[in-house]
């Protein structure tokens, strides 16, 4: 392969036109060195003086420049002449120039310093006012101050904002009566904690609810001041956040004069732990969440029908949620005696003691004739006085068995004649029905109604058909319920002078003069059979008679309840009971005991005696007929 010399190579050389560019420069910068210092070194040494002509000087140059330029990659013979001229018309340009300073004799002041020199003076003139400025605020923003002693000022933004920025409290701030202007808020807040007494002086807070005041005990409550809270508020007044604009920077500014001649005060207070307020007001108001509690008769006197009152009670929906807010407001507020109304609806009851004052007094009265027979009145009595002033409260049921009782000898009850299916029989009790039936008719005429009865097998002659209502313990009861809002009072006895049994109920009476009636009629008849049945008594006297049962035919009898207003006319009427009778014959009773204590023999069929001492009498007819129900008769 052929080896080729790059320092000659042409177009075909491997070095890029970029390359080649960079020669060339290089090349011109050393021609101009080259130019610039083409004088031999003797000659630079001589006098100034001495000119050197120009043959001279173009071989000086042609022999500082004989510099083989190949080795840079230049091989053009022209590109050498250019540049050899272009540095001697440098060279010759500057000798002019020197030839024209040495004429004058000294050097000439070029025109641009005649115009610059005072271009320079007035920049800075110019700078320097403009620093004057600066230094003195010229630029700087400012605001229309107020200050304290009435006059306005302007200030600079920056000055305003270093007055107010401070880590102090402003003058004029007063916390508990202590002036804390120029302190820290540590500093503050321990002045103010100093002069605070541990405790309230006195804590007397009343309750007061539907015109009484109740104490509230805070003798276990913790109190404690609310002093940090105090100081941050008071700190906080007028302090910058950050962002302000000038306007808002104005207002505090001005607000900080302001508190100079008008001090902003403060004031701690005690506060009080919700829960120890809550537990004090709970404890005291819960005892008066109560439902209202109607006035009620508590005693009755059935011999002057005097009777005592239980005075009602108001009902009460406490509140205590916010009776409880209501107290904190007033501890939070300092105030430490005073009276808080209960947030409560007060409830009053339906019935008060006016009302039953006014609205007391017999509702009823019944009447019913005994027989004469003694053991038959004595369980009467008996019967009477077990009733007689009970009190049937509102809603209540009275039950005859239960209130009366098992008809037993212990109890005061004797053996008389009872009716058992029909027929008579002696037994414990017997005759109490009448007081059953005579307490039933009283209770239809109260206008109240029977929860239990049950008619007799026939009617009874004591009070009119269907108006009966026997008892037989414990199976067959009479019942009835107080559907009344007070109390109902039973009086009831057997006057022994007139053999008459009483049954009266107090209550309160019917509206507007009203009365009720108990009333009976009969739906249907049978006949009635011609029979009479003869029964031994073995407790009256031979030969003595009673009639214990009329003859009776069978019958339907449908009873009502009536009422009535003042003038006597029906308002309206109400079936009670259907009662439903058997036909029965006439019952004859027929004493059998003789004056030696034996008995004589009945026979029932005729009603005619025998084993008599003499002859036997026949059966005397009855001064009076009477019927003798008893106990289930």
């Amino acid at each position: 392969m052929k080896k080729v010399d790059s320092r000659n190579s042409g177009a075909g050389n491997k070095r890029s036109d970029k390359g080649q560019k960079s020669t060339e420069k290089q090349l011109s910068v050393k021609k101009d060195s080259a130019a610039k210092f083409s004088l031999p070194e003797k000659t630079a040494k001589s006098s100034s003086k001495q000119l050197v002509p120009a043959e001279k000087k173009e071989k000086a140059v042609s022999m500082s420049n004989d510099f083989d330029y190949s080795m840079l990659g230049v091989t053009s013979k022209k590109r050498q002449q250019q540049k050899t001229k272009q540095a001697q018309a440098k060279q010759k340009a500057r000798a002019a120039e020197a030839k024209s300073r040495t004429r004058s004799g000294k050097p000439r002041t070029p025109l641009a310093i005649w115009i610059m020199t005072p271009i320079v003076i007035v920049a800075a003139l110019a700078t320097f006012y403009l620093w004057y400025l600066v230094k003195t605020g010229y630029f700087k923003e400012t605001i229309v101050a107020s200050m304290a002693d009435g006059t306005t000022a302007n200030l600079f933004v920056e000055d305003a904002f270093a007055y107010i920025s401070t880590d102090k409290f402003f003058k004029g701030t007063i916390i508990d009566g202590i002036d804390v202007g120029g302190m820290t808020k540590e500093q503050a807040r321990e002045a103010v904690i100093a002069a605070q007494p541990k405790s309230p002086e006195q804590v007397k807070i009343s309750l007061s609810l539907d015109g009484k005041e109740y104490d509230l005990d805070f003798s276990n409550v913790t109190f404690e001041y609310n002093t940090d809270d105090v100081v941050n508020e008071a700190y906080s007044l007028y302090r910058l956040k950050g962002g302000e604009d000038n306007s808002t920077l104005t207002e505090y500014f001005n607000g900080v004069q302001a508190l100079t001649v008008d001090p902003k005060e403060y004031q701690t207070a005690y506060t009080v732990k919700h829960e120890g307020v809550e537990e004090t007001v709970k404890e005291l108001l819960e005892k008066f969440h109560l439902e209202p509690v109607n006035a009620s008769i508590s005693t009755f006197d059935v011999d002057s029908r005097a009777y005592t009152i239980v005075p009602e009670k108001k009902g009460y929906n406490i509140n205590i949620p916010a009776t409880t807010e209501k107290v904190k407001a007033m501890l939070d507020s300092r105030n430490y005696v005073g009276t808080v109304m209960v947030e409560a609806e007060i409830i009053s009851p339906e019935i008060t003691e006016a009302s039953i004052n006014a609205t007391f007094g017999k509702i009823s009265s019944t009447t019913s004739k005994t027989t004469r027979n003694a053991n038959r009145n004595n369980n009467i009595k008996k019967a009477c006085q077990y009733m007689n002033g009970y009190i049937l409260k509102p809603g209540k049921e009275f039950s005859f068995n239960k209130v009366v009782g098992q008809r037993t000898a212990a109890r005061g009850f004797k053996e008389a004649t009872v009716i058992a299916g029909g027929q008579y029989e002696q037994g414990l009790g017997g005759g109490i029905c009448q007081v059953s039936s005579t307490l039933y008719n009283s209770v239809i005429k109260a206008g109240l109604s029977a929860t239990e009865r049950h008619p007799h097998a026939f009617p009874s002659t004591y009070l009119p058909m269907g108006q009966d209502a026997t008892v037989d313990y414990p199976h067959l009861d009479f019942k009835f319920k107080n559907t009344t809002d007070g109390e109902i009072i039973i009086v009831a006895w057997w006057s022994k002078s007139d053999r008459i049994c009483h049954v009266e109920l107090y209550g309160k009476k019917l509206p507007d003069g009203q009365t009720v009636k108990f009333e009976s009629k009969t739906t249907s008849k049978g006949k009635t059979p011609s029979t009479v049945e003869y029964v031994e008594d073995p407790t009256m006297k031979a030969g003595e008679t009673e009639v214990v049962r009329t003859a009776h035919y069978a019958c339907t009898v449908v009873s009502y309840q009536v009422w009535y207003d003042k003038d006597g006319k029906e308002i309206k009427r109400k079936k009670v009971a259907t009662s439903n009778f058997r036909a029965y014959p006439k019952r004859v009773l027929v004493g059998t005991l003789l004056d030696n204590g034996k008995h004589a023999k009945l026979d029932t069929k005729t009603g005619k005696l025998s084993g008599l001492p003499t002859a036997t009498p026949k059966p005397t007819k009855a001064t009076k007929a009477t019927t003798k129900p008893a106990d289930g008769g």
